[in-house]
């Protein structure tokens, strides 16, 4: 008898019983398990017990919540439901070992085999998850697999095999006549600097379809370049479309070694002044790392400008090439009341040293002195080490405190191990878990931890906000401890979740007015009813109202919806991971988080297809109205307000009375290509 019949029989009794007592009827289960999905848990027993249940939805949304918590422990239960007659059970099985990372390539490899292509195409997904040891059979599957979702699945994903040599294999798509498999290839491709994937980049980077030319641009950030992998990029500053010319900017923003010729860095001064933020302020960048493109004196401009973004990207690109100019804008801007300003020289002032990195480190606002810390990476923390200490130890602020701890671990100077239990326990008032979290986390991965480590991770488990458990579950995780997340107080009472399903039953709409327009979101009610229901009444108690957009990545996110203004807020709750195989795709909606099961109240927006978001993140709704809005907002505008609407679509958004909303679309703006609405 297998290991998974053992356990099957082991508990049968107890499922019987459990079966006998469950709830009856189909809503009546599905609240059950919303329940037991927001507390992170639901005993083996029942788990056992839904194999034996009539609806292929209930036993899936079981199946959904060893999703959500991502426990290897979980496997043989995982196991019990791969030879489901139902197709979305199996794909649920799929997520769930895909979720599991290396864990789970066993239950994704036998999905590979299903007779059913969406499950293949999840199991494509799940291996992808599995390391190097599924690039034999991965590789075999791009030779026999005739189903195209299957294929482009597999292909969007592979660069997750790592040092697996799988580059030559999806480079062989680079050329094919299907353009969602081109797009899928680029995507993997963009992943990865090896000098294996370059010509294939090269012939993406010149395809028919502008979002697969940017994707492929993408790839050319990363590695060293050649003279013969930089003409693409020149020949991508002059496109038809603002997106690759922005793409073909974040190339030279990347690279300062590059030569380019006066006429392309004429290309990309003229971006400066362009209609689509993201291109202007990818343009500024790199001209910040090429001082042979525009003057300075065209930068200080900007610098001067009314566009607070654009503005505090030309500082850091003065701050690149003329630190003497840099260092009196950054003193101006450091003594301004306008918080804009001084994140905007604290984000330049480890360039800068002296006098304005010891303002920036010393602002009374932690929105500043977190721009200061969020621009340093290991190689500008380690000789600031004793000034992270000083900050651990007194500064009032918890995300400053994390984030400061957080620059320490990377660079091997956390506190000793019994400093970093007094730290936390000095900070158990922290309303916010984030430095409790990196102390113990800083505490599992010293060296000198031991065997105290099974007791330090116990006591980050046991912090009083569940989100600080989940993320000392992650941090072990990530350093290879294999811990159990556990069950958590369940956020509502059982009404809650038993009126859930009927919430779900009606169309929802969310109506997000911001400076520059409104744009409506249409929920997700099926693949993430918790999150639809927990945001849809976060927006009917005005908590969105004034709130910013603190970040907007060029041809990826735009992300807002943060109370503190930093990325650092939340509500006074974490949501749990509703995970789907739902592709965030162009204009999807989704839950920012800092790990599992520790989203709020962050919503982002994707721009362009973002593959390696699907299935980690969860995936709620889609702006179906308005798009071109998103692709005028800059960092710092606000959500004036959000309206929810129930039903039928409601009629066409309404205009909007701010100044900034009157901006018309840009002359020669381009036609939505393949993927701006693309369905996967």
């Amino acid at each position: 008898m297998n290991g998974n019949r053992v356990l099957l029989v082991g508990l049968l009794s107890v499922a019987a019983v459990v079966a006998a007592q469950s709830p009856r009827g189909i809503e009546s289960r599905q609240a059950y398990l919303s329940r037991e999905l927001d507390r992170w848990a639901v005993s083996n027993s029942m788990w056992v017990a839904m194999l034996e249940d009539p609806y292929p939805a209930a036993r899936a949304q079981a199946l959904q919540v060893i999703a959500s918590n991502v426990d290897p422990a979980r496997i043989p239960l995982a196991n019990l439901y791969i030879g489901d007659s139902d197709p979305r059970v199996r794909e649920q099985v799929m997520l769930a070992a895909g979720r599991l990372g290396p864990a789970g390539l066993n239950l994704a490899l036998q999905g590979l085999r299903d007779r059913t292509p969406v499950v293949r195409q999840a199991a494509a997904w799940a291996a992808c998850h599995g390391g190097s040891g599924a690039f034999e059979a991965l590789t075999k599957l791009l030779l026999t697999e005739r189903s195209r979702p299957v294929l482009e699945s597999l292909l969007a994903n592979l660069w997750r095999l790592g040092d697996a040599p799988w580059e030559a294999h999806v480079a062989r798509y680079a050329g094919h006549t299907d353009v969602f498999l081109r797009r899928a290839a680029a995507y993997s491709l963009s992943r990865t600097g090896a000098a294996s994937a370059r010509a294939a980049q090269r012939r993406l980077a010149s395809d028919v379809e502008p979002v697969i030319r940017a994707t492929a641009l993408r790839g050319l950030e990363r590695g060293t370049l050649t003279e013969q992998d930089l003409e693409p990029v020149l020949v991508a500053l002059e496109d038809s479309d603002w997106r690759v010319r922005a793409a073909a900017c974040r190339v030279l923003a990347a690279h300062d070694a590059l030569r380019v010729p006066a006429d392309r860095a004429r290309a990309v001064v003229s971006g400066f002044s362009s209609p689509y933020p993201q291109l202007a302020a990818s343009a500024i960048a790199a001209a910040g790392r090429h001082p042979g493109v525009g003057a300075t004196a065209d930068l200080l401009a900007l610098v001067d400008g009314d566009e607070p973004w654009l503005a505090a990207e030309a500082l850091a690109a003065v701050a690149r090439r003329d630190s003497v100019a840099a260092v009196e804008v950054a003193r101006r801007w450091l003594g301004d009341p306008k918080q804009w300003k001084r994140r905007g020289a604290a984000r330049a002032a480890f360039r800068l040293g002296g006098e304005i990195e010891a303002l920036a480190a010393a602002d009374p606002d932690p929105a500043v002195r977190l721009a200061w810390l969020e621009a340093l990476g290991p190689e500008e923390a380690r000789p600031r080490k004793q000034k992270l200490l000083g900050i651990v130890e007194r500064d009032p602020d918890v995300a400053v405190r994390a984030q400061a701890l957080s620059l320490l671990r990377a660079v091997d100077g956390a506190p000793e191990v019994d400093r970093l239990l007094e730290l936390y326990e000095g900070w158990a008032d922290d309303e916010m878990p984030d430095a409790r979290a990196e102390a113990v986390i800083a505490a599992v991965a010293a060296t000198d931890a031991g065997p105290r480590r099974v007791e330090i991770l116990e006591l980050g488990l046991s912090d009083p906000n569940p989100a600080g458990a989940a993320m000392v579950s992650n941090g072990a995780r990530g350093l290879g401890v294999e811990v159990a997340l556990p069950a958590r107080e369940a956020r509502h009472g059982g009404q809650w979740y038993r009126d859930l399903s009927e919430w779900t039953k009606e169309p929802r709409w969310l109506d997000v007015v911001t400076d520059r327009g409104a744009f409506r979101i249409r929920l997700d009610l099926h693949s993430a009813p918790i999150t639809s229901r927990e945001i849809w009444d976060l927006a009917e108690r005005g908590f969105y109202n004034g709130l910013d957009f603190h970040r907007v990545v060029p041809n990826f996110v735009v992300q807002g919806g943060d109370p503190r203004g930093d990325g650092w807020g939340g509500p006074d709750f974490a949501l749990p991971d509703e995970p789907s195989l739902v592709p965030f795709d162009s204009w999807r909606v989704g839950i920012a988080t800092s790990g599992p099961n520790t989203g709020g109240c962050q919503l982002f927006v994707t721009l362009m297809p973002a593959d390696h978001l699907t299935g980690h993140y969860t995936n709620f709704g889609e702006v179906v109205a308005g798009r071109e809005v998103m692709t005028r907002i800059r960092v710092g505008d606000h959500i004036l307000r959000i309206r929810t609407v129930t039903g039928s679509e409601p009629p066409p958004l309404a205009p909007v009375n701010s100044p900034k909303a009157g901006e018309q679309r840009a002359p020669g703006g381009e036609e939505p290509g393949a993927f701006d609405t693309m369905v996967l």
